[in-house]
């Protein structure tokens, strides 16, 4: 081969290897990556990753969408094709990482809790009477609704734009829909329990809250059938209180749960990825149930006895059945079989738990040493986990236990890990569907961000939490 030809031949992998700098990338594999990956995907790409890009390119022209939906179920087990591919693999990634120095409170005190929807986000905190509302795309805060409980759980139910905000603590659930900021509908109810909290979850028609031993499934009440009802609290008359929602099931749970009457049983509560399934745990039981939410039904579909170690948070995959334990481990079921799910881990050591530390580290804490439970949020088969040691996520391979990613950004901004200082522990996590981005409440909030398009990139890098600008405005 002459001199010429060969450097002709080094010139196509030059012009690879300069995509991850200044240089432009040649315009044929910009146009052959743009249609497929989304606007400018290289630009999330090294010039090591073009290589497999240029692999996964070809199998998105080549293969049909039933053929995509195979390859993507056995890679990350979820069904939606491509766009599946692309939230897996975006999870492994760098992310954008934001740090926001909030005004909850310290430690225990404070307990900030979110939810969300499409559209917007509800955090609210044990340490003050508001209910901060944001956008769901930008989490610039739109106004602040007030509560007269002492909050500790919140949940959305209704449809976007007819929001019905759900707060609760240990004996009361307050609700309210904001009408266009002119005025609220409100309506309030008390159990007599002595737990920490009651757990709620809610979906566009619905409310489900478990409290000891009991799942009560409330419908929400259509606006042309609503009736004015008159309560009084301990301290005042509730004004405006409306009928939003009626109580259409209140079923117990069986009595071979082990759950006893006498006793205040302390559950948590999830949904399933469509909301058509729901997961309750319980100390030592974790239920499945499916939901019917056009004829109020419920049916217990799956039962895991869990005699050993108290369960602490649940969360249901389509495959999987996921529980966190007061020790902080994660414990994985597959969800038709209900046989927990072994590993060979750690140098081959075989273990039935996951944790992002090595075997017998997972005991270190304080028998006193209160620690709030993992958060657990499930995407096909990938499991996004807070960490077992601090202010971190874990992205995990159900399937087969492996700990794929540590994202341990916050390190950086300062926030001390675990078991060095509990109270940057985090106390709630959520999925931000449009951002696919994963906020973390606690002393600190922590925001990351996994773009799979250029347009989520730029809604993250642009993000401004409005507690951020409030105190800049004020200083």
């Amino acid at each position: 081969m002459s001199s010429d030809s060969s450097r002709a031949a080094k010139r196509p992998r030059q012009g690879l290897d300069n995509v991850s700098g200044e240089d432009e990338p040649p315009l044929d594999l910009l146009s052959l990556y743009q249609s497929d990956l989304g606007s400018r995907i290289l630009s999330f790409a090294s010039g090591v990753d073009l290589c497999t890009l240029d692999i996964l390119n070809k199998q998105f022209k080549s293969l049909t969408n039933e053929q995509w939906k195979v390859v993507t179920k056995d890679r990350f087990g979820m069904n939606n094709g491509k766009e599946g591919w692309k939230v897996g693999t975006s999870f492994l990634r760098p992310p954008v990482f934001v740090h926001n120095v909030s005004d909850y409170g310290e430690g225990d005190y404070a307990n900030p809790k979110v939810a969300a929807n499409e559209s917007v986000v509800a955090d609210i905190s044990e340490s003050e009477d508001g209910m901060e509302i944001r956008d769901a795309s930008s989490l610039e805060s739109i106004y602040t609704i007030y509560s007269p409980i002492l909050t500790s759980e919140v949940s959305i139910c209704g449809r976007v734009g007819s929001e019905i905000f759900v707060t609760s603590n240990n004996k009361q659930i307050y609700a309210q829909q904001v009408q266009h900021l002119k005025g609220n509908a409100v309506q309030r109810w008390t159990y007599h329990t002595n737990l920490a909290s009651l757990k709620t979850i809610g979906c566009e028609t619905h409310l489900i809250v478990a409290t000891n031993g009991h799942i009560k499934v409330y419908e929400i009440t259509p606006v042309e059938t609503r009736l004015d009802i008159t309560t009084q609290s301990n301290y005042h008359y509730i004004h405006n209180n409306t009928e939003l929602f009626i109580l259409r099931k209140d079923i117990r749970v069986n009595e071979d749960a082990g759950i006893n009457e006498d006793l205040d049983i302390e559950e948590s509560i999830a949904w399933g990825h469509d909301k058509s399934h729901f997961i309750v745990g319980y100390p030592h039981q974790i239920s499945v149930w499916k939901f019917d939410a056009v004829n109020n039904e419920i049916t217990l579909t799956k039962t895991i006895h869990v005699p050993n170690w108290e369960v602490t948070n649940v969360a249901l995959a389509e495959d999987y059945i996921v529980a966190s334990s007061e020790r902080k481990m994660v414990y994985i079921w597959n969800r038709l079989t209900g046989e927990k799910v072994l590993r060979q881990l750690f140098r081959g050591v075989e273990v039935d738990a996951l944790y992002d530390v090595s075997p017998g580290n997972e005991l270190t804490f304080a028998d006193d040493q209160f620690v709030w439970p993992i958060s657990l949020s499930c995407h096909g088969r990938i499991l996004v986990s807070t960490s077992h040691i601090g202010c971190a996520l874990c992205v995990w391979d159900m399937k087969t236990g492996e700990l794929l990613k540590r994202h341990s950004e916050a390190e950086g901004e300062g926030v001390d890990m675990l078991p060095m200082n509990s109270d940057s522990d985090v106390t709630d996590m959520i999925h931000l569907n449009r951002l696919n981005a994963f906020l973390c409440m606690g002393e600190y909030q922590n925001f990351w961000s996994f773009p799979i398009d250029q347009t989520q990139r730029d809604a993250a890098t642009n993000l401004r939490f409005g507690r951020d600008s409030e105190s800049e405005s004020e200083s």
